[in-house]
């Protein structure tokens, strides 16, 4: 993989495109027409500036462009960085253009591979590519200013698993020299469920609404907002989702696990991990109940886990009554409009069925 394109100029974006061409890799970095603004002071300056552990350096890129064609026609390797409410938007506008041979990964919430190849199935390209996904960023950063980013961790363990997963194999030995974190998955179903921020914020950010609408985000969630019982909570909708877990003969990571596992120095109970790392860091609520928080990682994060505890007849009552309220304070189905397996196009499988299609395909 000696080409990218990384598609979307976020936080992931910003980092993921930095981080590798100071490693040495041509990387071109797109981002959609409309947010052309985001993204002309790194053409202006050719590049991004990093602040992280080795200090503050310039990451010169190949090329910056809206222009989907030119930002994938030539590239080994295409990373989807976005938001998970933008996975489908970034897969109908590449699909087009994919070659044969290239290979395509979303980072940052599991389930974007199935969606991918929604879409492909919808649009009638068959293309000889390779499929995959990751639970998370590589990266915890925050942009700065567009063509500034600061990185806060590095993953430890980047779970990832290709789909079908018959294919993990060959993905692992696509992404091995780009990140030594990658962990395989079984399969797609595992990186859905394996969600820390599904976990972790959607709850509070519910439960602290009054306060998040009466300060406009300004105080500190993860210290002052993390009262014992939004711990029971958080709590609920992590043993809920451990039984879905369970249930599909996953490995059980608790919450209080996963999250160092994955790369965040912390150890002890939920209480003390989630108070340690965002309440040490002093990390603000979001402004408003339309942050991501609860836009993203309750229809992208919860909404999936209640709907395969549904296909496997594991109750969810917590996670859907967190659903529910969500629903009503920003006026919003979030059943409708979140990522069930209906929304999915495999709601007519069996369990049986669904697992064969995610490990063995074809899926398009």
């Amino acid at each position: 993989m000696e080409k990218i394109a990384v598609l979307g100029a976020g936080n992931g974006g910003h980092a993921c495109s930095a981080d590798l061409s100071l490693r040495g890799y041509t990387v071109n970095l797109y981002e959609l027409p409309r947010f052309k603004a985001n993204i002309e002071p790194i053409a202006k300056q050719g590049g991004i500036e990093i602040h992280d552990e080795k200090g503050v350096r310039f990451a010169k890129l190949n090329k910056v462009t809206i222009e989907i064609k030119e930002a994938i026609e030539d590239v080994d390797l295409i990373l989807i960085t976005v938001p998970a409410f933008a996975h489908k938007q970034f897969a109908e506008v590449c699909i087009p253009y994919l070659k044969d041979g290239q290979v395509v990964v979303y980072l940052g919430k599991g389930g974007g591979t199935l969606e991918f190849a929604k879409v492909m199935r919808e649009m009638n390209v068959k293309k000889d590519i390779l499929l995959g996904e990751a639970n998370t960023l590589p990266y915890t950063a925050r942009i700065i200013k567009p063509g500034s980013v600061r990185v806060f961790v590095k993953v430890k363990k980047l779970f990832t698993v290709a789909l079908p997963a018959k294919n993990n194999q060959e993905l692992f030995n696509s992404l091995k020299d780009l990140y030594s974190s990658v962990t395989l998955m079984s399969n797609v179903l595992e990186t859905v469920l394996n969600d820390v921020n599904a976990v972790l914020h959607p709850a509070p950010s519910i439960l602290n609404a009054g306060r998040i609408e009466y300060s406009k985000g300004e105080f500190y969630i993860y210290k002052e907002g993390m009262t014992p019982s939004v711990i029971n909570v958080i709590k609920a909708v992590d043993d809920e989702r451990l039984a879905v877990v369970k249930a599909l003969g996953f490995k059980q990571i608790p919450f209080e696990k996963l999250f160092p596992e994955i790369g965040f120095s912390a150890e002890g109970t939920l209480e003390e991990v989630v108070t340690h790392v965002y309440g040490a860091e002093g990390m603000k609520s979001p402004g408003s109940l339309q942050g991501r928080y609860i836009t993203e990682d309750l229809p992208y994060g919860l909404v999936p886990i209640a709907s395969i505890g549904d296909l496997t007849h594991i109750p969810t009552p917590v996670i859907k009554s967190l659903i529910v309220l969500a629903s009503i304070l920003n006026r919003v189905d979030y059943w409708r409009e979140g990522r069930t397996l209906e929304k999915l196009g495999v709601a007519n499988l069996s369990l049986s069925e669904l697992l064969n299609f995610i490990t063995n395909g074809p899926i398009w």
